[in-house]
């Protein structure tokens, strides 16, 4: 075993092709057995041999040219490849990670009524300041952020008067692929007596509210 160990590190470090190391390989522990058959222990065969690297080093110089070329081509080509898979890979995830359309068509659940429904309902709640049942129809994510103090705030920075509501109008709704996920996105213009607001609002696959966003 000792004997495999020793030569395996001396391949290990000759740059050749795989073909040519295992004839290396086959001729060293050729020899040693020989040398070990005529009395020789292997301690003794490895002091007289070298170190690996010396070894290594000694087949290297003597190698056919053809050798080291086909060596340089391997390595170019694997080198290649390694490259081209990062790339492909990289493409691959920016593909996932970019957000795509999609068509709306689970049998009429993300239908334009129902999504519009859905809006309305969530307008409504943000005009009443009802931020507990806005929670409860919201994901994980956005509950946190439902609350009197955030969304205050966002309202306030728009105009501090908003006055009652006067219309909504049509919601312009679409279907959004991104890292697997499908989120509906929709955007409709509101009117208050003071000012008109632009709402984004969208929905998880289950129909959460997962993002709201005003100005």
């Amino acid at each position: 075993m000792e004997a495999e160990k020793y030569v395996s590190e001396i391949v290990k470090k000759i740059k050749c092709t795989r073909a040519k190391r295992l004839e290396i390989q086959k001729q060293l522990l050729s020899d040693i057995a020989m040398r070990r058959e005529n009395g020789e222990s292997l301690e003794q065969i490895m002091d007289s041999m070298g170190t690996a690297g010396e070894i290594a080093e000694a087949f290297a110089q003597n190698l056919p040219e053809a050798d080291k070329k086909a060596y340089k081509r391997r390595k170019i080509l694997m080198i290649t490849t390694v490259i081209v898979l990062a790339l492909l890979l990289l493409g691959r995830y920016v593909w996932w990670v970019i957000p795509k359309p999609e068509e709306l068509t689970d049998n009429g659940k993300y239908s334009q009524e129902k999504v519009a429904a859905e809006v309305e309902k969530v307008i409504e709640m943000l005009n009443q300041d009802d931020y507990a049942a806005l929670r409860e129809m919201a994901d994980d994510r956005m509950q946190s952020a439902l609350n009197q103090e955030t969304i205050g705030t966002v309202k306030d920075s728009i105009c501090a008067d908003w006055g009652q509501m006067q219309s909504i109008g049509y919601v312009y709704t679409g279907g959004i692929r991104q890292k697997g996920d499908l989120l509906i996105a929709t955007q409709t213009n509101v009117a208050y007596e003071n000012i008109s607001v632009v709402y984004t609002i969208s929905f998880d696959e289950d129909m959460r509210l997962s993002g709201l966003y005003m100005r």
